[in-house]
């Protein structure tokens, strides 16, 4: 209490007075940095959206003040050429191809088809197997040709397969709703029966 009256209204000052003005430096390089960013963006986007152009012809020399009509003239021909450049830039569209023909695939008719019978010798000995044939389907839905694709290992079991496929009918592929040869992959499974 024994200050004199012109100290006890003073504010304290800090020890360091570049403490109070360091934000300020921060906020002012982070302002100064975003400015530098925006500018290349800036720059980026413009030389994007010009690409690459051939330079234009000269324009012609100044007309007089009034005639607008020349400026005008002048301003639409330069148009015209651009609009001519871009389309002449543009790459010529590919016409559609046409139509491909529409095919449908031979598949077996199960209703009229007997699968292969399990061989009893097969079945005693406890083997099973996958058969795959490709089998060679005429416009007539008959099967003219049959090949193993893979085998199931057990000769015994192949020569059924064999045997039951040559016999089905099959619906025969389709071009454009016209019947035609082709060939179609069959797997013949034989799986034995689960005791239980």
């Amino acid at each position: 209490m024994n200050q004199p009256p012109d100290q006890r209204n003073e504010t304290p000052q800090s020890p360091n007075p570049d403490a109070d003005r360091r934000p300020a430096k921060r906020s002012s390089a982070v302002l100064w940095l975003l400015l530098l960013v925006a500018l290349l963006l800036l720059g980026w986007w413009w030389f994007s959206q010009r690409g690459i152009e051939q330079p234009e012809a000269a324009l012609p020399a100044a007309t007089a003040p009034g005639s607008e009509t020349a400026t005008a003239a002048a301003e639409t021909e330069r148009a015209a050429a651009e609009a001519r450049k871009r389309k002449s830039a543009e790459k010529p569209r590919k016409p559609k191809p046409a139509a491909s023909p529409r095919i449908t695939e031979p598949r077996p008719l199960a209703a009229q088809n007997e699968q292969p019978e399990y061989p009893r010798d097969a079945q005693r000995r406890g083997l099973s197997g996958r058969v795959v044939l490709r089998v060679d389907v005429g416009a007539d839905g008959t099967a003219t040709n049959v090949d193993f694709l893979q085998r199931s290992g057990a000769p015994e079991l192949d020569r059924a397969a064999m045997s039951a496929v040559r016999k089905w009918r099959f619906a025969p592929a389709k071009r454009d709703g016209k019947p035609i040869a082709s060939s179609v992959r069959v797997p013949v499974d034989f799986v034995l029966p689960k005791k239980g």
